[in-house]
């Protein structure tokens, strides 16, 4: 079950942001007259009324006095923003202090190992469901060079520069299947360089390295290979993962560590990093 806290904690922190800027717009508009106003058309023309509060008659406002109506519409739309806001805001604060789709995991993993092997888990555990995405058995692309390039785990890889992205993705502890066929609508079977895992969020993000861009035909014939990664759904940042680099600009392993850190590896949420800092 895919664990939505982050992009909740991101949609509190988001809110917070509003609400500043909401309560500084309302500071600027505190002096506005304390009056109310009323719209209406007629004749295809927008006509404007000031509003006793009491009696709720109108008087017909003068186009002398379109910027105080202005103002006052202003306050009174920010008022009501702000107080959405602030609704929003302590409903959703309320629910992230009670939200944890973990203790569905635990329903199981509290169990003992006896009592787990009469059940079957609804929902498969970490270990498993890593096991069962490690066993899959694929047909890689078969070398015809004498390449000789090989990970840390004994992965055979194509180049100097994947060779660096895999024994990075090892020691981050990031599972991925190397040349794993994937089939692109309109390009056919393909061989992506890494089928990464997000074990956190059980995601795969496909990872394409583009090693040689100062040759034309190359970068022409991967272009192609890029706008239909995209019209088949995956998109940079979201599923797809694309590094470049040229014979005088090769790939930064800095570069690497920064998109493992951000994409692939589990993220602790915001409260638990906060938690480090104090540390």
């Amino acid at each position: 079950m895919h664990n939505y806290k982050d992009e909740l904690e991101r949609q509190l922190n988001e809110l917070d942001n509003l609400i500043l800027q909401s309560d500084r717009n309302l500071r600027r508009l505190k002096n506005t007259p304390d009056r109310g106003i009323a719209v209406s058309r007629s004749n295809g023309c927008d006509q404007y009324f000031w509003v006793d509060r009491e009696s709720k008659s109108r008087v017909y406002a003068k186009a002398c006095e379109l910027d105080m109506i202005r103002k006052i519409a202003q306050r009174d739309y920010e008022s009501a923003v702000n107080s959405k806001l602030k609704t929003l805001r302590k409903r959703l604060d309320a629910f992230l202090k009670k939200y944890d789709v973990s203790e569905v995991d635990k329903v199981y993993s509290n169990m003992s190992e006896a009592r787990q092997k009469l059940v079957s888990p609804v929902i498969d555990t970490d270990e498993t469901f890593l096991d069962k995405w490690r066993s899959v058995s694929y047909d890689s692309l078969k070398f015809t060079d004498n390449c000789e390039f090989y990970t840390n785990n004994g992965i055979r890889v194509r180049s100097k520069s994947e060779l660096i992205i895999a024994n990075a993705l090892e020691e981050s502890g990031v599972p991925y299947r190397y040349e794993c066929p994937l089939f692109l609508k309109g390009l056919g079977n393909i061989h992506p360089d890494f089928t990464c895992l997000n074990v956190k969020d059980r995601k795969e993000i496909i990872w394409e390295h583009f090693g040689m861009m100062d040759n034309i035909a190359y970068a022409n014939k991967n272009t192609l290979k890029i706008q239909a990664y995209n019209q088949n759904g995956y998109l940079p940042g979201k599923n797809l993962i694309m590094t470049f680099e040229t014979s005088q600009h090769p790939i930064s392993s800095g570069i690497i560590k920064n998109i493992i850190e951000e994409i692939l590896v589990p993220r602790k949420h915001a409260n638990d990093r906060q938690a480090d800092q104090h540390l």
